[in-house]
C-alpha cells in the first residue's frame, strides 16, 4: 500500500509537470504566432511595405497555421511522435525571431510562412497529449492547456512593441531565447516519453455520413467564424496604426491592443456562460451584434470610445467563438473533431483570404475607410446567426430521406 501510494504520487507529479510543460509550450507557440503582425508597421521603414503587403504577411502566418492543420493533424493521428512538440517549439522560435534581420519582402514572407507551420503541428499534437495525460480529468487538462496558451496573444504586442521600438527590428533575434529555454524545459519534463497510441477504430457507421441540412447550417457557422478571424486579424495587424491615426501614443496603442487580445481570451469564458444561459443561437446574435457596435466605435471615434471599442471587441469575438464551436458540435454530434476542424481550421484560412481583400482596400481607399467596410461582413454575421436553427439538429437516423 505504501509503495502504491508513493508510485501514485510520482505519477501525479509527472502528469502535472508534463501538462505544464506542454501548456507553456502552447503559450510560446501562440506568442511567436502573434509576434510579427502587431509590429509590421515597423517593417515599413525598412522595406517600404504597403498595407496590402502587410495584410499578405498576416495572411501567410494565419493560413500556414490553419489550412495546414487538418492535414498535419491527420498525419499526427497516424504517426505522431511526442518529441515533435519540442522540435516545433525550436522551429517556430528560430524562424519568427530571425524575421527582424530580414530586409527583403519575399524572404520575409517565406520565413514567417515556414515558421508558422509549427503551429499547425503543435495544436493537434499538443491537444492529443493533454488528453492522453488527463487520465480521469480530460476537461481539466484541456482547460489548462488552452487557457495558458490563450493568453499568449495578449502578451506578444505589449512585450514586442516597446522592445522593437527602442532597440530596432534586429532585437527580435533575442526572442529566440525563451523558445529555446521552453524547449529545454519540455525535454526535462520528458514529454517525449508520453505514449500517443491512437485508439483502435472499427468500421465506420452508416449514421456518420453528413446530413445535408447540417452541412447547410455549418456553412453559416463557418462564415461567422471566418468573419471573426477577419476582424481579429485586421485589428491585430492594423490596430496600432488605426490608434496612431487617432493621435494616440504608440505605447498606449500597444497596451490597448494587448488588452483587446486579453479580453478575447476572457470573452471565451463569458461566451461559455452566455451559451449555457441563453443557447448558442442567441449568444451568437448577442456577441456578433456587440461586435458591430464596437467596430463602429473604433472607426467613428478617435477618443477614449475608440480604445473602449477595441477592448470590448475582444470580449465580443471571444464570446462568439464559444457559441460557434458548441453549435457546430450540436450539428455534428458524431463528428465533433470534423466540426472543430471546420470552425477552427478552415475558418482561419478563409478569414485570412478575406484579410487580403481588406488589405488591398486599405491601400486603395485608406485604412480608416477600409475599417468602415468591416461593418459589412459583421452585419452579415448577425444575419447568418438569425437564420440558424434555434435548437440542436435531430439525429441523422430521425431525419427525412432526401
Amino acid at each position: 500500500m505504501i509503495n502504491e501510494t508513493a508510485e501514485s504520487r510520482i505519477a501525479s507529479k509527472g502528469y502535472f509537470t508534463k501538462l505544464i510543460a506542454v501548456s507553456v509550450g502552447h503559450f510560446f507557440n501562440d506568442f511567436y504566432m502573434n509576434l510579427v503582425p502587431p509590429i509590421l508597421f515597423m517593417f515599413v521603414a525598412a522595406m517600404g511595405l504597403t498595407l496590402a503587403q502587410q495584410a499578405f504577411i498576416a495572411f501567410v502566418i494565419t493560413s500556414s497555421g490553419s489550412f495546414a492543420q487538418p492535414f498535419i493533424g491527420y498525419v499526427v493521428d497516424k504517426k505522431g511522435k511526442p518529441w515533435l512538440l519540442t522540435l516545433s517549439m525550436i522551429w517556430i522560435a528560430f524562424w519568427m525571431s530571425i524575421s527582424g534581420v530580414i530586409s527583403n519582402y519575399y524572404l520575409l514572407v517565406f520565413v514567417v510562412g515556414i515558421g508558422a507551420l509549427a503551429s499547425a503541428l503543435y495544436h493537434p499534437l499538443g491537444s492529443a497529449m493533454a488528453v492522453k495525460l488527463a487520465k480521469n480529468s480530460r476537461g481539466r487538462s484541456l482547460s489548462v492547456f488552452m487557457t495558458i496558451g490563450g493568453f499568449a496573444a495578449s502578451v506578444a504586442p505589449v512585450v514586442a512593441i516597446p522592445i522593437v521600438e527602442r532597440f530596432g527590428l534586429k532585437s527580435l533575434i533575442f526572442f529566440i531565447v525563451p523558445g529555446l529555454v521552453t524547449a529545454f524545459f519540455m525535454h526535462l519534463a520528458r514529454i517525449h516519453t508520453v505514449a500517443l497510441n491512437p485508439p483502435e477504430s472499427g468500421a465506420a457507421s452508416p449514421s456518420e455520413k453528413l446530413e445535408l441540412r447540417a452541412v447547410r447550417w455549418l456553412s453559416f457557422l463557418v462564415y461567422i467564424s471566418s468573419s471573426r478571424v477577419l476582424v481579429r486579424s485586421f485589428l491585430v495587424t492594423f490596430g496600432v496604426q488605426i490608434m496612431l491615426l487617432g493621435q494616440w501614443d504608440v505605447k498606449i496603442a500597444g497596451a490597448v491592443l494587448s488588452g483587446y487580445l486579453f479580453a478575447n481570451s476572457f470573452g471565451t469564458i463569458i461566451g461559455g456562460v452566455a451559451n449555457d444561459a441563453m443557447g448558442s443561437k442567441k449568444a451568437l446574435i448577442l456577441f456578433n451584434g456587440l461586435s458591430i457596435l464596437c467596430m463602429a466605435a473604433i472607426v467613428l471615434s478617435s477618443g477614449t470610445l475608440m480604445l473602449a471599442g477595441f477592448v470590448v471587441m475582444g470580449i465580443a469575438l471571444g464570446g462568439s467563438n464559444t457559441a460557434n464551436v458548441v453549435m457546430a458540435h450540436e450539428l455534428l454530434p458524431r463528428n465533433i473533431n470534423m466540426a472543430t476542424g471546420l470552425i477552427m481550421g478552415m475558418s482561419g484560412g478563409i478569414g485570412g483570404l478575406m484579410m487580403l481583400l481588406f488589405g488591398k482596400l486599405s491601400d486603395l481607399q485608406g485604412l480608416l475607410m477600409s475599417s468602415t467596410y468591416i461593418l459589412v461582413p459583421l452585419a452579415l454575421s448577425v444575419l447568418a446567426a438569425l437564420l440558424l436553427p434555434e435548437k440542436r439538429m435531430p439525429a441523422e437516423g430521425q431525419s427525412n430521406p432526401q
